[in-house]
């Protein structure tokens, strides 16, 4: 078979792997069968569409945004960013929520 380099995106499907020895560079004789399965579980939908306000009072956190779904994440970016927890202090600002399958 191809070996397949550490940083290609996976895909769904059946995968081998093998141990290679770092000093000899000799691979393992027998490979172990890995069947990955990659899924999206979707886009997070609010349970009231538009913008949620919120009281300074109450101390409203990110895990006070009421959603659709109880597995969201939070991120600072569309794509990449930082995690943000479902603890902290919720500020006026663009936030990006994820569904965490």
């Amino acid at each position: 078979g191809t070996a397949i380099a550490s940083t290609t995106a996976l895909t769904s499907g059946t995968y081998f792997a093998a141990l290679k020895d770092a000093t000899t560079s000799c691979e393992s004789a027998t490979r172990l069968s890995v069947t990955i399965s990659v899924t999206d579980p979707g886009t997070p939908t609010l349970v009231t569409a538009g913008t949620q306000n919120f009281c300074l009072v109450n101390a409203p956190t990110f895990a006070s945004v009421k959603f659709n779904q109880t597995n969201i994440v939070w991120y600072t970016a569309l794509t990449g960013g930082t995690a943000i927890a479902s603890t902290t202090a919720l500020t006026s600002g663009t936030y990006f929520a994820a569904l965490k399958d």
